[in-house]
C-alpha cells in the first residue's frame, strides 16, 4: 500500500511539472504579411570589424570577412508592436509565424497555432476562434470630398450621394462589405456606373482634388495620414458621418481552450483595455500608417 500511495504521490508531481512546463512554451501567433500592420523589412545587421594595429605593416594586415553590413529580415508592423508589447506586459513567451493567407484558417482548426492576428468577426473563421471584447485596430469609412463641399453638409449618406447622382471613386479589388453593395449594386453584371476605380488611395484623393469624380470612400486612419502627405488636408476633408467599420482581432484557436484559458483571455483583455484607454494603441497605429503609407 505505501509503495502504491508513493507511486501515485509521483505521478501527480510529474503531472505537475508537466503542466508547469506546458505553461512557459511560447504561444505560437500566426499573421498574414499585411502593409503597415505586418510585414518584413530589411534591417542592417553592423558587424564589427577588427581594429588595426597602427604599427602593423600593410603587408602583415589580416582581412576580416564579413565586415560589410548584411540585410536581414524583422518582421514589424503595428499589430506586431501591440502585439509584443501586450504580452511582455504580462510575461508571457510568444513567437510570430508569417503565414500564406490560405494557411491562416487551417493552421488555427488542426492547433498548429495559439492564435492569430488580423481577423474579422462574422466570417469563417468564427466557428474556430474565440474573440477578444476589443480590437488591436479599427478603419472607419467615410466619404471624402472638396472641403468647401462638407462645410456646406457635413453629412452624406449613401442615400443622399445617390441622389445628387454624385460620383464615388473606390479601389480596385477592395473587399466592400454588403451595406456598400446594397446602395450600388452591379448593372448587368458591370460596376454600377456611379463608381469609379482607382489602383491607389493616393490617385483616388489626387482624382477628387482635380474633380475628376465627386466623392471618394475611404478610411479614415489612411486617408487622413496622405492628405497631410500630398499637402491637401485643407483642400479635402472627411464628412462627419461613418457610413461602415471593419474591425481587427488578436483572436484565439479554440484548440488550445483548457483550466488555464480563462485567466488568459481575461488577462489579455485587461491590457487591450488598458491600451485602448491611454491611447497608447491608437499612438501605434497612427505613427505605423504615417510609415507604411505612400
Amino acid at each position: 500500500m505505501k509503495n502504491i500511495a508513493q507511486n501515485i504521490l509521483i505521478f501527480f508531481i510529474i503531472l505537475m511539472q508537466l503542466k508547469v512546463i506546458a505553461l512557459e512554451k511560447k504561444l505560437k501567433i500566426i499573421v498574414e504579411e499585411t502593409p503597415i500592420r505586418s510585414y518584413l523589412e530589411d534591417v542592417l545587421n553592423e558587424k564589427k570589424t577588427a581594429k588595426k594595429d597602427p604599427n602593423e605593416k600593410p603587408s602583415d594586415a589580416k582581412e576580416e570577412k564579413g565586415g560589410e553590413n548584411t540585410p536581414q529580415k524583422k518582421l514589424v508592423g503595428s499589430d506586431i508592436e501591440i502585439t509584443t508589447k501586450l504580452f511582455a506586459r504580462l510575461n508571457i513567451p510568444i513567437e510570430f509565424e508569417i503565414v500564406h493567407w490560405t494557411q491562416v484558417l487551417p493552421k488555427i482548426i488542426s492547433g498548429e497555432a495559439d492564435l492569430a492576428l488580423g481577423i474579422e468577426k462574422k466570417s469563417k473563421f468564427d466557428k474556430y476562434v474565440i474573440f477578444p471584447r476589443l480590437p488591436t485596430y479599427t478603419k472607419n469609412y467615410s466619404f471624402y470630398a472638396l472641403a468647401k463641399q462638407v462645410q456646406e453638409n457635413p453629412i452624406m449618406t449613401f442615400e443622399d450621394a445617390l441622389a445628387h447622382n454624385y460620383s464615388v471613386g473606390i479601389l480596385v479589388g477592395f473587399s466592400y462589405p454588403k451595406i456598400f453593395w446594397d446602395a450600388y449594386p452591379f448593372e448587368n453584371k458591370q460596376l454600377n456606373n456611379h463608381l469609379k476605380e482607382g489602383r491607389s488611395l493616393r490617385n483616388n484623393l489626387i482624382g477628387l482634388k482635380e474633380k475628376k469624380f465627386d466623392l471618394i470612400l475611404a478610411d479614415r486612419e489612411r486617408a487622413d495620414v496622405l492628405l497631410k502627405k500630398i499637402g491637401a488636408e485643407e483642400t479635402i476633408t472627411h464628412f462627419k458621418n461613418i457610413l461602415f467599420w471593419k474591425e481587427f482581432y488578436l483572436v484565439f484557436s479554440k484548440k488550445m481552450v483548457n483550466d488555464k484559458f480563462p485567466e488568459l483571455k481575461s488577462k489579455v483583455e485587461r491590457e487591450l483595455y488598458k491600451m485602448t484607454e491611454s491611447e497608447q494603441m491608437k499612438d501605434i497605429n497612427e505613427s505605423w500608417v504615417f510609415k507604411g503609407i505612400n
